[in-house]
């Protein structure tokens, strides 16, 4: 448990609560005992990750990963164990041991978001200072509120060469945490660093938990490049981001939808306006991650382009989505009679008129009629529809509507919501003048044969082991009374898998803890993955009498006790005859062979049988032999 004690550990856990920490990054549903969504860790269209606030705990059963907070944490955030103590014990409001503020393992992630946050205010102190001024001017001429300013953090960059390093210094950070934070870039020759941003008005990016890991630095003149972001590091990445998710992710679930527009100050003023669910793609084209991203919280995503560039971008945009996020999806009826496809994010095109984006039609037109423009936006795939459906050379004649045909049926094998696809086909075919059954039958080959291989999932570990071995493990796991009565009578090679018995080998050394508290005792994550999904599988596993369990469960367990003892002694037997040591064999074992013999007979009839009577015949009655 890297040097922190159970206790240690179940107060932090215990402070922490599941549902809300998971909640950030997945749009859950009550689903029984447990809460459900689509999982984080793998790509997946029907929800299968379940919390189990009760407990504690995660799991999917889809991937087979599973965890508690800590765990979560780790695989969200990339954090080593001692990493993620101290993450969520700061969220807890638990005071850890002085000697745990530094252990093996640890990525230096924690240190490089504690040196964004002291970056963050040191630009945001500037903005509202004297020195800020140039840059208040600025958003009073965009017609930013102060107050959405500091809601989303801005903050003001002067035009010094090392006032960032400067203030870096008097803190104790080191120059080489400042390089690898993206803050600043080292001088020629090695000697020292100078400030990565200068005179900017700086745009704090924050990730899902709302932690700065980036900025975004907006020029005021003609300087170039107009927006300079930071670059790749440890704690950012791009295109796995979108700027404002973390304020908007309320309002993306509460009304399904997501405004996806390209600029900060675009995102900002959307904001401003009453439509919160608007998100900015970090100045890069929306990328399959976003797209997976978005999928959490919400079914449709609406993006804004000016009429002059909607037609071209919008198809673009949807051609390179389409490529690396459907390609080998069907979309077929299934028995049910409902098209497949449900989940999936729809994505939509809303036009501005010609020289405006989202900032300045709002502010010239108001924000009732930025709602009549989403109303109006077409399905992305519309776009991609009509290019596919345009003839490049400019010709017409069977031809070109030969290869327009072929066109459309390759786009829509590679459309994986069924209900779109259909309008699609029907769309194409009125357009093509052909029947749209031929294009649906053309688009089903075409699927067939875009299909690539799909990456091996990872073992499923709801699998492992046989259905007895897993509900023994489960009642030892969800009832500490079954673990005094049964772990002594368990034979752990006897459990069938290795994760049941690394799980009752932790049952041992701790017999009297809460089976979440034995997850950071268990060694890998296929372990943890098979304890999770034990305790969080409601459909399989019935809600058992305990009572009734641990009897059952204890007759078993000695029967089987008594035969493996019979078949050891057998063996004894039947090496010293093998040795010609027959004579010498003790009369104590061929006794015991009776007894138990005719104690595991009786067992399985279900009748007792005396200590002192004879050998048991076929029926179970005493016979006259000695």
């Amino acid at each position: 448990m890297a040097g922190y004690t159970s206790a240690v550990l179940d107060e932090v856990r215990t402070g922490i609560d599941i549902v809300e920490l998971v909640g950030r990054f997945v749009n859950l549903k009550k689903a029984g005992a447990n809460w459900k969504g689509l999982c984080p860790f793998h790509s997946e269209k029907t929800p299968s990750f379940m919390v189990n606030p009760a407990k504690g705990i995660f799991h999917c059963f889809g991937c087979g990963v599973g965890g508690d907070a800590f765990g979560f944490v780790m695989r969200q955030d990339r954090l080593s164990f001692p990493e993620a103590v101290r993450a969520l014990a700061r969220q807890a409001g638990v005071t850890l041991p002085d000697d745990r503020e530094r252990t093996p393992g640890d990525s230096g992630r924690e240190e490089l978001l504690r040196v964004m946050e002291l970056a963050a205010r040191f630009y945001e102190e500037t903005l509202w200072k004297p020195s800020g001024e140039r840059a208040r001017r600025y958003l009073d001429e965009r017609g930013i509120d102060p107050e959405v300013a500091k809601r989303f953090r801005l903050g003001y960059a002067v035009e010094s060469w090392d006032a960032l390093a400067t203030f870096m210094k008097s803190e104790r950070i080191s120059e080489d945490t400042l390089l690898a934070a993206g803050l600043a870039k080292a001088r020629e020759g090695g000697r020292g660093v100078y400030d990565a941003f200068r005179g900017r008005l700086l745009f704090a990016i924050r990730d899902l938990q709302g932690r700065i890991v980036a900025f975004g630095g907006r020029a005021f003149g003609d300087e170039q490049p107009k927006y300079l972001n930071s670059p790749e590091t440890p704690l950012y990445s791009k295109g796995q981001l979108l700027y404002a998710a973390d304020v908007a992710r309320d309002a993306m679930r509460t009304k399904n939808r997501t405004l996806v527009v390209e600029g900060y100050v675009d995102c900002l003023m959307a904001h401003q306006y009453g439509f919160t669910e608007a998100v900015a793609a970090l100045g890069t084209s929306f990328t399959a991650a976003q797209l997976q991203l978005l999928r959490r919280y919400t079914n449709e995503a609406v993006l804004f382009f000016d009429a002059d560039q909607a037609g071209q971008k919008a198809a673009e945009r949807a051609e390179a989505l389409l490529e690396v996020t459907s390609v080998g999806r069907t979309w077929a009826m299934n028995r049910s009679g409902r098209f497949e496809g449900a989940g999936l994010l729809r994505v939509r095109v809303a036009t501005l008129p010609a020289g405006h984006d989202p900032d300045t039609f709002l502010r010239a037109e108001g924000a009732d009629a930025f709602e009549s423009r989403i109303a109006d936006a077409r399905s992305i795939l519309s776009y991609a529809l009509d290019r596919a459906l345009a003839d490049p050379d400019g010709t017409s004649g069977p031809r070109a509507r030969s290869h327009a045909f072929a066109r459309a049926a390759l786009l829509l094998a590679k459309v994986a919501d069924a209900e779109e696809a259909s309008l699609l086909s029907r769309e194409a075919a009125t357009k093509l003048g052909v029947d749209a059954t031929q294009l649906w039958i053309e688009s089903q080959k075409l699927a067939a044969a875009l299909t690539r291989p799909a990456a091996p999932a990872p073992v499923r570990t709801t699998n492992g082991g046989t259905s007895e071995d897993r509900m023994l493990v489960r009642l030892l796991l969800e009832h500490v009374e079954a673990r005094a009565a049964l772990l002594p009578l368990v034979d752990d090679a006897q459990l069938s898998g290795s994760a049941l018995r690394s799980i009752i080998s932790a049952l041992r050394q701790r017999p009297d803890a809460s089976a979440e508290s034995l997850l950071p005792d268990l060694a890998d994550d296929t372990t943890r993955g098979m304890m999770t999904a034990l305790l969080c599988d409601e459909e399989r596993h019935e809600q058992l009498d305990p009572s009734a369990s641990i009897r059952d469960f204890r007759s078993r367990l000695e029967l089987s006790q008594r035969l493996r003892a019979i078949r050891e002694t057998a063996r004894t037997l039947a090496a010293d005859e093998a040795a010609g040591a027959a004579d010498a064999t003790p009369m104590e074992h061929i006794r015991f062979l009776d007894r138990e013999g005719r104690a595991v007979h009786a067992q399985a009839l279900g009748v007792t049988s005396k200590p002192d009577q004879g050998p048991v015949g076929p029926e179970g009655v005493p016979t006259d032999d000695d």
